[in-house]
């Protein structure tokens, strides 16, 4: 076992180049988070593909959609408790750990007799994804100096992207030969080579940030709002929908309330605040979750349904859209001062007037033309959150550094939690219980993508204030 220390970053040059990612010591922190991310990107994308082949399996349709569902809830549980773990069992040691559940969650999907035991598996394998996602976030605060802080999370960006290529296609082998378990058994050598990684690479490292016991009253208030959130897609009326909404929000408001007056913190102070510069920068993660949630979700229902498009070509919709995300990320990648606040609000006045475009293309407009202006969404608000992400680490309070980038995915999966929610609500309101006929799809789809129009203008107006106001704070002018 080796035992590295941090690699120096004091000296990096004020311009970013992509080989500083690899050099300096961070070639292989570069690889473990990426390989990090990948793990968890991948599942998310195969688990959709392989899913009819579970249930002709095992049987448990009803509970067909609850498999994303769960792991999303343990996804959110584990992202909030990645910073306890790592004030708890140091940075190497709460890697490790997150990897470790990761693995259990992996084993277990792949060997479920039924739908209740993959079910619980599923949230087991959330949870581990959760804790890796969010140690990597703390490490990426760590170990990557502002100037190059922006190329790693490209390069991430990136990642998803080909996990969103790749997924599906290593789940459509497995479901072809109607061996799903192989999808998760194909897994497992890349999770155990990431926790070897993650022993030998990670340094050791305690953490200054406090920690007692688990909170896992507030983990689970937490998790009892997901779960509210996540049961409105069961209910079509808008009355139930709309009441499980305001129960969750109940529910993560108050978390985030008792958590502010723990000594063991889940999340950094002022996390919702919107008068502070990190409170800004969550809201904005937020708002970008969910206008990508609920573009993706009901797009390709308006594009079957309105432009007759087939069910084989509507899983190239996320993969232009994360294209899209990636290179807006990259293109903004290593800009610093003047350029990277103006680029942070740009980019979602951008996806607000991309995000029009594409709702006229879908009413009206071509197959051609949909795809440029999805894509183009996907740029704008690959521009903000690249931008955005960095601004929020850098703009943390001394001493919460590391729980305040390991909350952010966390604050992200809220966002597509509600957004889903919230997607439904108006779909449901716009009448689209009523069936699908071409009328009643068309009114639906103008509703459904006028809102989500006017969550990245929101979030543009967030990300005005936070730079203008937080910058003065990270540059203490």
């Amino acid at each position: 076992m080796t035992d590295q220390s941090p690699p120096e970053n004091s000296t990096a040059p004020k311009k970013s180049e992509w080989m500083d990612l690899f050099r300096g010591g961070l070639a292989p922190y570069t690889v473990l988070l990426n390989l990090g991310i990948a793990l968890h990107a991948i599942d998310i994308f195969v688990i959709t593909t392989i899913m009819p082949t579970v249930v002709s399996d095992i049987g448990g349709i009803s509970f067909y959609a609850w498999t994303s569902m769960l792991y999303m809830v343990g996804t959110i549980i584990g992202s909030a408790a990645g910073g306890y773990f790592r004030a708890r069992m140091g940075t190497r040691g709460g890697y490790v750990w997150g990897g470790l559940i990761l693995l259990v969650g992996t084993v277990a999907c792949a060997i479920s007799p039924d739908m209740g035991t993959l079910l619980a598996a599923r949230v087991v394998k959330g949870i581990g994804g959760g804790l890796v996602i969010a140690q990597s976030m703390a490490l990426i605060s760590d170990l990557y100096t502002p100037t190059i802080r922006t190329r790693i999370l490209a390069l991430i960006s990136t990642t998803w992207t080909v996990a969103s290529f790749f997924g599906p296609g290593i789940g459509g082998v497995f479901a072809e030969y109607d061996y799903w378990r192989g999808a998760f058994w194909a897994q497992a050598p890349f999770v155990i080579a990431f926790v070897a990684m993650s022993w030998h690479l990670i340094p050791e490292k305690t953490n200054s940030e406090p920690h007692g016991q688990l909170p896992w009253r507030r983990l689970l208030m937490l998790a009892a709002g997901v779960m509210s959130v996540g049961l409105t897609s069961q209910y079509k009326t808008p009355m139930a929908s709309a009441a499980l909404i305001l129960l969750a929000i109940f529910l993560v408001w108050l978390t985030f309330r008792r958590d502010q007056a723990s000594e063991t913190k889940l999340f950094p102070s002022n996390a919702l605040s919107i008068f502070s510069p990190v409170g800004l920068a969550y809201w904005s993660y937020f708002l970008i979750s969910i206008t990508y949630t609920t573009l993706l979700i009901f797009a390709p229902l308006f594009l079957q349904e309105l432009h007759n498009v087939t069910p084989i070509l509507l899983g190239y919709l996320s993969l232009v859209f994360s294209t899209g995300w990636t290179i807006g990320s990259i293109a903004v990648a290593g800009l610093t001062g003047m350029r990277e606040r103006t680029g942070s609000v740009a980019g979602m006045v951008f996806a607000a007037a991309t995000t029009v475009a594409f709702t006229f293309a879908i009413l009206s407009g071509t197959i051609t033309m949909i795809t440029i202006w999805i894509t183009l969404v996907g740029f704008g608000i690959g521009v903000t959150n690249v931008l955005m992400t960095n601004y929020g680490m850098s703009v943390a309070r001394e001493g919460e550094e590391g729980i305040t980038a390991a909350a952010m995915p966390t604050i992200r999966a809220l966002g597509v939690a509600f957004g889903a929610a919230a997607a439904g609500l108006v779909a449901n309101s716009a009448g689209l219980d009523e069936g699908t006929s071409r009328e009643t799809i068309y009114r639906v789809a103008a509703w459904v993508l006028g809102f989500t129009a006017l969550i990245p203008a929101l979030a543009a107006i967030v990300c005005y204030r936070a730079v203008g106001w937080g910058w003065k704070f990270r540059t203490g002018r």
